[in-house]
C-alpha cells in the first residue's frame, strides 16, 4: 500500500509529534507500506537525509505549488495520512476528494485547538478554515486521546472519529538501558527529577521551576533536570536565577531522543505540568521505563495515568481538565505548595505499584506494532469502502 503523509512539523525539530510522525513512517516501512511525507518543515543544515521526504515552506506564495506538489503526488497513493487538521491537511483534503483518495487526519495539538496567541482576526479566521475543511473532509480522523477528540464533535460526528493512543519506541526505551559513567558520577550524591518539555507557556515547565524552592526545603539535595528548549527559555532562566536555585536546576536544552532513555533510567521522577496535552510522547516513554510520574490533571496525560491515579500521581494546577493552550505565567503561591507536596510525597513512598502498572500498560497498549496495526485496519476499511 502506498501512503502519502502531510506533516507541518518534522525533524529535526525535535517534540513529540514529530517523533510520532517518525515513528510511524518508520513502522508503517517496517510493514512493507511504502511512505512518501511532504512537510513544512525545513532543513537547511541537511541533517535528515531521506528521498522519500519532500521539504517545501509555507507562505502565501508556495500555496499553489504546494497544491501541485500534492495533487500529483496523490495520484500515485491509496491513502492520504495528514498529521494536526491544518494548513497541508486542508490542501490534502480538497486534493483527496479531486482525486478519490481516501484521507486521515491525526489530531496533534495544533490545529484542532485554539490558539489565543493570535492577534489578528485573519490569522484567526484562517485557523478556522484549515480546521473546519481538513476534520470535514476527512475521510477518517485518528485521535491520540478522548480529551482530544471531545474537539472535533463540533465539526463532525463521532462515528468518524477513532482513538489509537500515541507510541514509543520499546527497541530504545527499556528497563535495561545502561547509564553512562559520567551521568551517574555526577550525580550520584542527587535525588533527581525531571522534565521533558519543549519550553512554550503550554507545557508548564515555569510552574515547576517556580514549585522548586519548596521542594528544595525537603529535599535538599534535589536536581530538577530540564530536558528541551524553546521560546520561554530566557524567561525560565531569569526565574532560575532570581529564585536562586541554579544549584538545583539543570537546564541540558535539546537532547536527540536517543539519549533520552539515559537520563530516564538515572532519575527518580519525571513530571509533566502542562495546561494542554493530547497524548504525551514523553510520558508514554516515561511509562515504558517503569518511572515515577507526576502529571497535571488535563487531557491525554488523564488517559495515559489513569482517572484514579493507577499509573502516577495527578497535580491540579489549573482550573480546567480539557486541554488548553491559554497557559497562565504564574499559578498562585498555594498552587506551588500543593505541587511540591505531591511531588516529596511520591519520592519518598517506596511502596507505590504505580510505576509498575505504568511500565505493564505501555507495554500491553502503547508499543508502535499494535499503533500500526489500529492505523493499518483504519487503511484498510477506508479503501474496501471507497
Amino acid at each position: 500500500m502506498r501512503v502519502l503523509m502531510t506533516s507541518e512539523t518534522y525533524l529535526p525539530s525535535i517534540g513529540g509529534a514529530e517523533i510520532h510522525v517518525e515513528n510511524i513512517i518508520k513502522n508503517l516501512r517496517n510493514e512493507n507500506y511504502e511512505v512518501k511525507l511532504i512537510t513544512n518543515e525545513l532543513d537547511p543544515d541537511n541533517k535528515i537525509y531521506d528521498q522519500d521526504v519532500i521539504r517545501v515552506q509555507w507562505n502565501r506564495k508556495n500555496i499553489l505549488k504546494i497544491f501541485g506538489l500534492l495533487f500529483r503526488n496523490v495520484k500515485t497513493c491509496d491513502v492520504i495520512h495528514c498529521h494536526y487538521s491544518y494548513r497541508l491537511a486542508m490542501l490534502a483534503a480538497i486534493v483527496g476528494k479531486i482525486r478519490r483518495r481516501p484521507v486521515v487526519v491525526v489530531l496533534h495539538g495544533m490545529g484542532i485547538l485554539d490558539h489565543r496567541g493570535y492577534s489578528n482576526n485573519i490569522y484567526k479566521l484562517a485557523h478556522n478554515i484549515y480546521r473546519y475543511l481538513s476534520l470535514k473532509l476527512a475521510s477518517k480522523v485518528i485521535s491520540t486521546s478522548h480529551d482530544l477528540a471531545g474537539f472535533t464533535y463540533k465539526y463532525i460526528s463521532p462515528k468518524k472519529v477513532v482513538i489509537i493512543s500515541n507510541g514509543y519506541d520499546h527497541k530504545r526505551f527499556k528497563e535495561d538501558v545502561t547509564v553512562p559513567r559520567e551521568y551517574l558520577e555526577k550525580y550520584k550524591d542527587r535525588k533527581t527529577i525531571m522534565t521533558v518539555r519543549r519550553l512554550v507557556p503550554k507545557n508548564g515547565v515555569h510552574f515547576l521551576v517556580e514549585t522548586m524552592p519548596y521542594i528544595i526545603k525537603e529535599i535538599p539535595n534535589i536536581k530538577l533536570l530540564i530536558l528541551g528548549d524553546g521560546r520561554m527559555r530566557p524567561f525560565i532562566e531569569k526565574r532560575i536565577k532570581s529564585l536562586d536555585i541554579s544549584n538545583h536546576v539543570e537546564m541540558l536544552g535539546m537532547v536527540d531522543n536517543e539519549f533520552v532513555p539515559q537520563y530516564l533510567k538515572l532519575t527518580d521522577m519525571v513530571i509533566f505540568p502542562s495546561t494542554a496535552e493530547s497524548s504525551s510522547l514523553a510520558c508514554a516513554e516515561a511509562m515504558a521505563m517503569g518511572k515515577k510520574i507526576v502529571a497535571s490533571k488535563v487531557g491525554g496525560l488523564v488517559e495515559l495515568l489513569g482517572k484514579n491515579e493507577e499509573r502516577g500521581r495527578f497535580v491540579k494546577l489549573v482550573e480546567w481538565e480539557d486541554s488548553n493552550y491559554d497557559a497562565p505565567k504564574k499559578l498562585s503561591e498555594d498552587v506551588y505548595k500543593k505541587f511540591a507536596k505531591i511531588i516529596v510525597a511520591y519520592l519518598i513512598d517506596e511502596e507505590s505499584n504505580q510505576p509498575e502498572n505504568a511500565l505493564n500498560y505501555a507495554r500491553e497498549n502503547l508499543s508502535w506494532k499494535a499503533i500500526v496495526e489500529e492505523t493499518s485496519k483504519v487503511y484498510e476499511t477506508l479503501i474496501k469502502n471507497k
